[in-house]
């Protein structure tokens, strides 16, 4: 009986993580390297435990404590943080990718499930290049507007008919429904979007759980949900691609990601092992900040009257053309999302460095990982004047040095990256909250608060905290908030409106 106890899969998976973090603490007394560890309260799990319950105020914390470059322990990995607007631009803008590698990072942090085109020859110009063209042409922004205007018409009428609606997890349907249009065309959402979108949600929630990174996949229950998840994303996306390939002369005629990729040359049939993982991994990423951003905007907006009233004053004075809205035209609803992201964007940036790199201050960053962090820069009060507020007017044309233009160029705001680490879905994200969902809800419905919300909770008040440890990217609320939608008599943007 005591035998069996002792070799039943729980006591063996307790005995390997037990060891596992006997050696990483044994590891962390290594002070070899002269960049500073972080100063913690709790010796060897302090890093973990304070990290874990508030990454951003952490960071923040250990930049005033210890210095720009810092090293913390979080017991699954160990992270070489670099932090500032300096280090923002070696990171993003000095560092070779044979130095200081974005692409290893995200084999790495995938668990060995991402890697088959990663190590296809050619393939990562081919997809780059897709990315770019397909992504970011003004024609191709343009019809993608168009699909998501629709998405959120067809969705925003069901919300009317409910008696209250959650705001994250809609919200997150929203985004993965218009994302997936995108990329995989209406056809393919009227297919498979109800089965998929938990599917992507599980993928995610289990990325970012320790155990995932702590044992192998087939060992915690949130390593074999990444590993299920994985599977059926691009068994089904697989399916999708095989079928298209045997009729590309009627599929280059549609007007989806997935379409343009496959005839974008004559050279498809060479790269069909890349497109399952290539493919799924677009729809997390363009998930995973947009859901949130989109949420987060829309709660302080309802929290904030003021700044609603200038929000449907622009969205009055710019009515939709072709479906979308005309952002150029539109500063507030930009300065709106960049401040959403100054307050809920990535934790990290993350990067995999293959061998000690010097830097040109001498810094000396060791093999491993490397992070910058958008957060703890753009949560600087030194940089940014009453950084808990919640102020889309810092971002506004005339806000001096306080706007976006003088922080981008400073290095002191990375929401999107920077240079040559620019992220390709910038102007997709635009496109896809300022010229379709935003407009289209706020036009169109009055929207108000139902329940959720705690007076004085969460950044600026807002009445909830983010979760940082259920969600990747910008994250969700501890708690669900609940909104009502109700239909206008009148568009704002009619000019015939009251």
């Amino acid at each position: 009986m005591v035998l069996d106890t002792l070799l039943s899969p729980y006591a063996v998976v307790g005995v390997i993580l037990a060891t596992f973090i006997l050696v990483r603490a044994l590891q962390f007394s290594d002070q070899s390297n002269a960049i500073p560890w972080a100063k913690t309260s709790i010796p060897f799990l302090g890093g973990a435990v304070e990290y874990g319950t508030d990454p951003v105020k952490f960071l923040v914390e250990q930049r005033r404590k210890v210095g720009d470059v810092v090293r913390v322990n979080l017991i699954v990995m160990k992270i070489t943080f670099v932090l500032g607007a300096k280090w923002n631009r070696w990171l993003l803008r000095e560092t070779k990718e044979e130095e200081v590698s974005f692409w290893e990072a995200i084999v790495s942090m995938h668990c060995g499930l991402i890697n088959t085109s990663f190590y296809h020859p050619g393939w990562l110009d081919r997809s780059m290049k897709a990315l770019s063209n397909g992504m970011n042409r003004p024609a191709r922004v343009d019809k993608y507007s168009e699909g998501f205007t629709q998405v959120a018409s067809d969705l925003f009428s069901k919300w009317e008919r409910q008696s209250s609606v959650p705001l994250f997890i809609s919200g997150s349907d929203l985004l993965l429904r218009a994302n997936m249009t995108a990329l995989y065309g209406p056809r393919f959402v009227d297919k498979y979007a109800t089965e998929l979108i938990p599917v992507i949600r599980s993928f995610e929630r289990a990325f970012v759980q320790p155990l995932t990174r702590v044992l192998p996949l087939w060992a915690s229950p949130s390593g074999r949900e990444l590993s299920r998840a994985y599977k059926r994303l691009k068994q089904v996306i697989e399916a999708e691609v095989h079928m298209r390939m045997k009729d590309l002369d009627y599929w280059k005629n549609e007007g989806d990601y997935m379409s343009y990729l496959l005839t974008m040359d004559d050279k498809a049939e060479d790269f069909f092992d890349c497109y399952g993982e290539h493919l799924m991994m677009m729809v997390s990423a363009s998930h995973v900040n947009t859901a949130g951003t989109f949420s987060w905007t829309l709660l302080h907006l309802l929290r904030n009257p003021d700044m609603m009233a200038e929000f449907e004053q622009e969205i009055k004075a710019n009515p939709p053309v072709n479906g979308s809205y005309p952002i150029k035209n539109m500063p507030f609803s930009e300065a709106c999302m960049r401040e959403t992201g100054r307050l809920y964007t990535n934790l990290m940036m993350m990067r995999y460095v293959a061998q000690d790199v010097t830097t040109p201050e001498g810094v000396v960053i060791p093999k491993g990982w490397v992070a910058g962090s958008p957060i703890a820069t753009q949560q600087d009060p030194d940089l940014y004047d009453q950084p808990e507020k919640w102020d889309p007017r810092r971002f506004l044309p005339n806000a001096s040095s306080s706007s976006y233009a003088s922080k981008f160029r400073n290095n002191e705001f990375v929401q999107f990256g920077y240079g040559k680490h620019a992220c390709l879905g910038e102007k997709i994200t635009h496109a896809l909250l300022r010229a379709s969902l935003w407009p289209e809800l706020i036009d169109n419905y009055y929207v108000e608060l139902v329940d959720g919300v705690v007076n004085g909770e969460g950044i600026d008040g807002v009445g909830v905290k983010p979760n940082y440890r259920e969600n990747m990217g910008t994250p969700f609320g501890v708690r669900e908030v609940n909104i009502k939608v109700t239909k206008r008599a009148f568009r704002l943007s009619d000019q015939n409106a009251e």
